[in-house]
């Protein structure tokens, strides 16, 4: 098995024991045991439960950053991009919640420590210079407003947010996809150039 193999191993086994009993629950023995690995296997690759949260975690970022590249690559307006964009990453969102457990509490654990904090900044950095190239794509080919694009790319992004965060403080009372899409088509129809209408 290469070093590559066991570090995946070890994610798999953590994932699966972060979805069961939660982060704040979830020890570092309990994954030693999910992995079927060693104790000092496991502490090789991974110094700390905030580590494997952190790599969890930047794997899921990391495949959405690579996802918007392609969509950015492509010769859709900026309006479609951005569309397809909302809907393959609310089905992603989706998915991530019913896996894991409340947003809530990997907000909690990124407030208390550093390195996850950080992780999450450079992803949001990320994502913003993305985004904010997309906006200013759409309104240079006159598909939208002059707005600040800078700007607009955080509001874009804060929308996901915190329909995520509402959603995990009532949890089932609506489908997370179905209003993040709901958020970003409102959020569209107000940068309309012309008044148009959404498709």
């Amino acid at each position: 098995m290469t070093e590559q193999d066991t570090r995946t191993q070890i994610l798999l086994a953590a994932t699966a024991v972060f979805a069961e009993k939660g982060f704040a629950k979830a020890s570092m023995n309990d994954i030693v045991r999910a992995s079927g690995l060693s104790k000092g296997g496991v502490y090789w690759h991974f110094k700390s439960k905030d580590e494997l949260v952190t790599a969890v975690f930047d794997a899921f970022f990391a495949g959405q950053i690579s996802y918007l590249d392609d969509i950015l690559a492509g010769e859709e307006t900026a309006q479609e991009k951005l569309l397809r964009f909302t809907h393959e990453s609310a089905a992603a969102l989706a998915e991530l919640a019913a896996q894991f457990p409340s947003s809530l509490e990997f907000y909690a654990l990124a407030a208390r420590h550093d390195s996850l904090k950080e992780e999450l900044s450079y992803y949001f950095y990320q994502y913003q210079e993305r985004i904010t190239g997309l906006i200013a794509q759409g309104i240079a080919a006159g598909e939208w407003r002059d707005v600040p694009a800078e700007e607009t790319a955080r509001t874009f992004i804060s929308l996901f947010e915190g329909v995520l965060l509402v959603w995990s403080i009532l949890p089932g009372t609506f489908a997370l996809d179905q209003q993040l899409e709901t958020a970003v088509t409102l959020f569209l129809s107000g940068l309309q150039a012309n008044g148009g209408n959404i498709p």
